[in-house]
């Protein structure tokens, strides 16, 4: 935003507004007559190279029903005779609403105060390139003449209410780079207070806003608030404090800074109760009068700082799709009783008769701006699907809104000759998530992952066994024993539910198997789910013929895995999967 709005502002509403536009409120607003005089004032301005600002005085006060003439120069505006009328070389004057007075090099008689004339400013432009102004405000039916006289010498006399002169002075933003912003940033206690600064190197007047935001690459949870206040500045600094509560919707901080040192003191107050985060501070120090905020807007970005409290462990979700194709994923909600909200995360799964992800829906890492498939998003719960054909297609997580998925890669064609598939999470410790697939013979295979982003998605097959025919359903891709290895559940068909505890082999990849315990044919659908409970033992859920789906808790022994279960809620078999 630039000074000259920020001016209309602070001047109050539709009359400041009106003021800046060379109108004022009549009388029935109750102005008084001194406001009502007709006043100008003419300060100096910054601008960037790429704007094209308009110049010309501000009105103050007033009802302007005359002309402003304005006379642009490459010097300070003192020779009656002109010598150096118009702009630098290389840039150009739009009139604009303005005409040029005739007799005269570059001076222009304007209308109404907004409608200035607008000199183009190339990128290219050198730094501290001036332009001279001076202005003479011409009443209705005055001389325009000696208007334009007054305007050309404006540089030769003080400046008055109704004629004055300025300047127009170019600051690249390597220059403003030069405005340094350095911050010292303690970490919060939770329940405590901490003081933090910021020193700035001020070689130019502007403006200082800071706004904290979580830091990228972190586990984050809806925060309590830190508390922001106990602002304290030196000489030459004018603070306003904004949204007190940290991170807020709004700027926490904005300071109109004169040249020089500065540092700026506040303190964040935390919460007993809140989660470990990871904050930064983003700051803009804005040098210019005219600008756009891409371009003229110094942000930097501090380092992270830790806000202390309880550590956030990943929560991990469900995966479910629908009859009519649609899928859609759930999010643990830190209690056995209950999910998230869901939300719709894809159409048309229905072309595929087997869908599975390679590790629990996870949740993933904050970060400010789109990941699409990178070493970031991975273990996050990347999918496999295959189509009628026997195509098997791979299914990258990605963080991008609205895209969980990114673009289909094909693995290979042949694969109908497996009746089941099923992710196995990293079964061999490699950092890369493996697959389960067994045949038709009952042998089962163990698809290892590359981990590549552009070729082959999985390395040649290895056998784990042969027997698997026996069950019904296998489920794996979580560590349920808490010993850091993938496990696998497997149900046979007389119900009873075994655990194949993980060896972190690559090539023998599950020890002999632990009984769980029978009855587990009341259930059409097995899930090893990760921790939806948020005490960091990954759970397991299971959904009987009914619809009702069942919430297992994991325990994190080998020998018992899973404590008694609890009712999620009815209505699940609106899903044909769920994994």
């Amino acid at each position: 935003m630039s000074k000259r709005i920020r001016r209309a502002a602070a001047m109050g509403g539709v009359a400041g507004l009106l003021a800046v536009a060379g109108v004022t409120a009549g009388a029935g607003a109750g102005v008084a007559a001194a406001e009502d005089e007709v006043r100008f004032s003419s300060p100096d301005m910054i601008a960037a190279p790429g704007t094209a600002p308009r110049i010309g005085p501000w009105l103050d006060s007033g009802q302007a029903d005359g002309k402003v003439i304005i006379a642009l120069s490459t010097k300070p505006l003192t020779d009656p005779a002109g010598d150096g009328a118009g702009v630098p070389r290389g840039l150009t004057v739009n009139a604009i609403d303005c005409t040029e007075v005739a007799g005269f090099v570059a001076v222009y008689a304007c209308q109404r105060g907004m409608m200035y004339p607008a000199v183009a400013l190339p990128k290219t432009v050198p730094d501290l390139t001036t332009i001279h102004y001076g202005f003479a405000y011409v009443p209705k039916g005055g001389d325009l003449t000696a208007g334009a006289e007054a305007a050309r010498t404006a540089g030769a006399r003080p400046d008055d209410a109704t004629h004055g002169s300025g300047r127009v002075v170019v600051k690249t933003v390597a220059r403003a780079a030069l405005n340094t912003v350095e911050h010292d940033l303690p970490p919060v206690p939770a329940g405590g207070t901490v003081r933090q600064r910021i020193r700035v190197h001020a070689i130019d007047g502007g403006d200082l806003v800071i706004h904290f935001r979580l830091a990228d690459g972190y586990l984050a949870r809806m925060p309590k608030p830190l508390r922001f206040g106990g602002v304290t500045t030196g000489p030459g600094a004018t603070c306003k404090v904004g949204d007190s509560a940290v991170p807020g919707h709004r700027s926490s901080l904005s300071c109109r800074l004169e040249p020089g040192d500065h540092t700026i003191e506040y303190e964040l107050t935390g919460d007993a109760g809140q989660y470990a985060q990871h904050l930064q501070v983003a700051s803009w120090y804005d040098i210019y009068d005219f600008g756009i905020w891409d371009s003229t807007f110094l942000r930097r970005l501090s380092a992270p700082f830790a806000v202390q409290g309880r550590p956030i462990l990943p929560r991990h979700g469900l995966v479910a799709r629908d009859t009519t194709g649609k899928l859609w994923e759930y999010s643990g909600s830190g209690t056995a009783a209950s999910l998230g909200p869901r939300y719709e995360i894809g159409r048309g799964w229905q072309t595929y008769n087997a869908l599975t992800s390679l590790s629990p829906s996870k949740q993933s890492p904050y970060y400010w701006a789109a990941r699409t498939p990178s070493a970031v998003t991975r273990g996050l719960g990347d999918l496999v699907a295959r189509d009628a054909s026997g195509t098997l297609w791979y299914y990258d997580r990605q963080i991008v809104s609205q895209e969980r998925y990114a673009a289909r890669v094909k693995v290979g064609s042949g694969w109908n000759v497996y009746d089941q598939l099923a992710g196995a999470g990293d079964v061999d410790r490699d950092g890369y998530v493996d697959l389960l697939a067994r045949d038709k013979a009952g042998v089962l295979w163990l698809y290892k992952g590359t981990g590549s982003f552009t070729g082959a998605r999985f390395k040649a097959r290895v056998r784990v066994g042969g027997g698997w025919g026996a069950y019904g359903r296998l489920a794996g891709g979580a560590d349920v024993t808490g010993d850091g290895r993938a496990d696998l559940l497997a149900r046979d068909t007389a119900g009873v539910l075994w655990l194949y505890k993980g060896t972190g082999s690559g090539t023998a990849p599950y020890a002999g198997r632990t009984r769980v315990g029978g009855g587990w044919n009341a259930y059409d659908q097995i899930v090893v789910a990760g921790d939806l409970t948020d005490d960091g033992k990954a759970d397991a859920v299971a959904r009987d013929t009914a619809g009702v789906l069942w919430l297992y808790k994991g325990t994190g022994s080998a020998t018992a895995p899973f404590a008694g279960r609890t009712r999620v809620g009815g209505g699940w078999n609106t899903y044909n999967r769920v994994f």
